[in-house]
């Protein structure tokens, strides 16, 4: 526990950067994790006139990503920043080391933080990932061909690529088993096979909640994640998970609990944004072959 931060003087500003949808599921969790405990919050959209109104002595907690984190005067400052490669970019760094404290969700966030040089206090302070009910796995005997399933954005950090090419060689015909990967609305992606389903059809949350036990196993093939949502998701609906033990899906893996993707870590080169790289930056890369025989293991 922080000694030195006051109490909320009355409501929780929770700055939500709407404009990202993972980030609005977090902040949501936030909030309703902190209301649960019978804290009164309330979450605003981040924008320039944030930074404007008089929060004296209240907790502004701020979810957003790095380039956009900017303490709010005269509040006590609490980021909850998200990040998946092993460092995180200076300037980053620099913007996090002018709030009060920082929260992560998962020992990797808060581990990559410490690393990269941020100074101020930084607690593992996740939200409960428990709140909205997922619909329980009851039978796990496959009824025909065994259905693996995966879900993220249409974005090479997902390694759905990886996924593919290693599922077409663990399963080099079809009709042993089949791949259903539901990411971004918007993505034109063309699926290499026809026991492989690219799902784009927009679900809300309760839909998404309820698809995980409908599948035999759920798997990730990420090569970075901050928190691991979807795996925490197929957890609670008690469908078995694939994955690797690197990033923030660690955090909810237990010995045992899972079948495990072999990786290595390996220099991440790549952004979409030269102000989102860091020197240094690893990932978890599971190349095609491990990722077939994490498959063949499951379905097995």
């Amino acid at each position: 526990m922080n000694e030195t931060r006051p109490g909320p003087g009355g409501s929780i500003e929770l700055i939500t950067d709407f404009s990202l949808q993972s980030y609005v599921v977090i902040g949501r969790l936030y909030r309703l994790t902190l209301e649960s405990l019978g804290l009164e919050v309330n979450e605003r959209p981040l924008t320039n006139e944030s930074n404007l109104n008089n929060l004296k002595n209240k907790w502004a907690l701020s979810n957003t990503i790095g380039p956009r984190f900017t303490p709010v005067p005269g509040a006590f400052n609490i980021a909850l920043p998200h990040h998946e490669w092993s460092r995180y970019p200076e300037e980053w760094v620099k913007r996090l080391n002018g709030f009060d404290e920082v929260w992560t969700t998962t020992d990797h966030v808060k581990t990559l933080l410490e690393a990269s040089g941020v100074k101020v206090p930084i607690f593992k302070a996740p939200p409960a990932l428990d709140i909205d009910d997922a619909h329980q796995k009851s039978d796990w005997k496959p009824n025909g061909p065994f259905r693996f399933f995966s879900c993220g954005e249409a974005h090479f950090r997902k390694g759905f690529h990886l996924l593919m090419a290693g599922f077409m060689r663990a399963f080099p015909d079809t009709g042993e088993a089949a791949l259903t990967i539901k990411t971004s609305p918007d993505c034109d992606w063309i699926s290499p096979r026809e026991d492989i389903k690219i799902e784009v059809t927009e679900m809300d949350r309760d839909d998404l909640l309820n698809a995980y036990s409908t599948y035999d196993a759920y798997i990730s093939a990420s090569l970075g994640e901050g928190l691991g949502l979807p795996v925490a998701e197929a957890i609670l609906a008690m469908t078995p998970v694939t994955a690797n033990f690197w990033g923030g899906h660690a955090s909810m893996l237990t010995e045992g609990g899972y079948w495990r993707i072999e990786h290595e870590e390996a220099p991440q080169l790549f952004c979409s944004n030269p102000g989102y790289y860091a020197q240094g930056q690893k990932c978890a890369y599971s190349s095609s072959d491990r990722i077939s025989a994490a498959l063949r293991d499951v379905y097995e």
